[in-house]
């Protein structure tokens, strides 16, 4: 069984109940911003939060332009001021959005490679322009129309450059949804121009029942490492399961579980799953990784792990910190990092990106053993 796991076949909202409320109390008080910056940690709803939005306005238009006759439904929601965010499969524009076709949304994210099976990084700026022309139309079916882009931290200078100069000169009944894991990716100017949403992660419950519904996991075991993983973030939980991301997890707590011994040879392991044709995102999801390994090692360090994700991760963190201070966390984090973001913006050498970070675990783990007197 396949299960379609894009943020449009979403079928259940989740969470977010506060950030629902305002977007609804704008959308019936008749103040509803032309573009709103959904910001958040990367996997948490924001997306989905998008096209619940955008199926539920979309709807209002058909009715509209049908007779409302047809949707007392949709009349009924009106009346109480909530805007129904579930899928109705029997619903046609529902079914139109989740696959991409519905004639006044305009989707813009980043494209899968057929060449090198990965996703590709930038947005070019002419997917961006393509929002102009598509808010220069007739609605097609009589009211809103919506843009969403997924997400601004795909986008370069000349891309963000574009979308300001669509937000200058926003046209009446348009509607763009951006989205953002990362604030310093975006212009203050666009900010400025924008109605901002922030969301935070969501608790245990709502991620473990999110993760169960878009993956069908092997055992109740995968199922807690997985959801430890996610840290809050179901998308993220997604995205790792589907990616190869266990066994790279696992592979990186091997290669800190050897500290005392860095080389250059314990990277095999790692660059073969990283290549693997399972993982879409290539080396990007080491990033994530990292940062999720190097987090919980910090909160171990201050004894606030209360679950661990295997017996081996502990022993490895253990281990990792008697060989690093925690001061050394966010600076190794930020090499790792650029390191990371450079091969991915560049498509740099894998492997060569990986000995880089090797180099540097080695040369912090030299100088603390030089600072201990060893």
């Amino acid at each position: 069984m396949t299960i379609k796991i894009h943020p449009r076949y979403t079928k259940e909202f989740i969470g977010h109940n506060k950030e629902k409320k305002i977007f609804e109390d704008s959308y019936f008080n008749n103040s509803l911003q032309h573009c709103w910056l959904l910001e958040g940690s990367h996997g948490i709803g924001k997306a989905t939060f998008a096209y619940c939005a955008a199926r539920s306005i979309l709807s209002f238009n058909k009715s509209h332009s049908e007779g409302l006759s047809l949707f007392n439904d949709l009349e009924d929601q009106k009346k109480i001021n909530i805007l129904d965010f579930n899928y109705d499969l029997n619903n046609s524009i529902h079914n139109r959005i989740s696959e991409n076709t519905h004639s006044d949304l305009k989707i813009i994210e980043p494209l899968y490679d057929q060449k090198t099976t990965q996703i590709k990084e930038i947005i070019p700026v002419d997917r961006v322009r393509q929002i102009e022309s598509f808010f220069s139309m007739t609605s097609g079916e009589g009211g809103w129309r919506i843009a969403i882009i997924d997400s601004l931290d795909n986008l370069n200078q000349h891309g963000s450059n574009a979308l300001l100069k669509i937000l200058e000169e926003p046209p009446k009944k348009c509607l763009i949804f951006l989205i953002s894991s990362n604030k310093s990716n975006v212009l203050d100017t666009i900010r400025s121009r924008s109605r901002i949403l922030k969301f935070s992660e969501l608790n245990h419950v709502d991620t473990k029942l999110i993760i169960q519904k878009n993956i069908i996991v092997q055992n109740e075991l995968e199922l807690q490492k997985v959801n430890l993983l996610a840290e809050g973030s179901p998308g993220k939980a997604i995205m790792l399961y589907n990616n190869n991301g266990l066994n790279i997890y696992d592979a990186l707590i091997d290669l800190f579980n050897k500290t005392n011994e860095i080389d250059i040879k314990n990277i095999d392991p790692l660059l073969r799953d990283i290549t693997n044709k399972k993982n879409m995102f290539g080396i990007k999801i080491i990033s994530i990784l990292i940062t999720i390994y190097l987090n919980r090692a910090f909160r171990r360090s201050l004894k606030l792990i209360k679950l661990d994700i295997s017996k081996t991760e502990k022993e490895s963190q253990e281990n990792f910190l008697q060989y690093f201070n925690i001061a050394d966390i966010p600076s190794l984090w930020e090499n790792i990092s650029t390191h990371i973001n450079l091969s991915l913006r560049y498509n740099l050498d894998k492997k060569q990106t990986l000995i880089a970070i090797i180099d540097k675990l080695k040369n912090l783990k030299k100088n603390n053993e030089v600072l201990k007197g060893n």
